[in-house]
């Protein structure tokens, strides 16, 4: 055993735990999806047919730019994992 055993590791990156199409029903809650500019980068605005709006932030490997729409047959939700923190979610363009 060494010290470095009892300590916790920093800088660990997030990995794909999963990737998987909207659901049809998700999509059908949705009246439209559009990339906004985010409190920390892009993110993809959804305006719900029951009113509202929803966020999830885009993920890096995805080449859009603010004010496109998506297409939300076609984008991936991707869930994301590290050790020691909560999934977090990504839209993938």
């Amino acid at each position: 055993m060494t010290v470095f055993d009892s300590l916790k590791c920093y800088g660990n990156a997030y990995k794909v735990k999963d990737s998987r199409n909207f659901t049809p029903e998700e999509v059908n809650m949705v009246s439209s999806a559009k990339v906004i500019n985010g409190e920390y980068g892009l993110s993809v605005c959804f305006f719900m047919k029951a009113g509202g709006t929803t966020y999830i932030p885009v993920s890096r490997d995805s080449v859009v730019s603010v004010g496109d729409t998506v297409d939300l047959t076609k984008a991936k939700l991707l869930t994301l994992s590290k050790e020691d923190s909560k999934d977090i979610n990504r839209v993938e363009i």
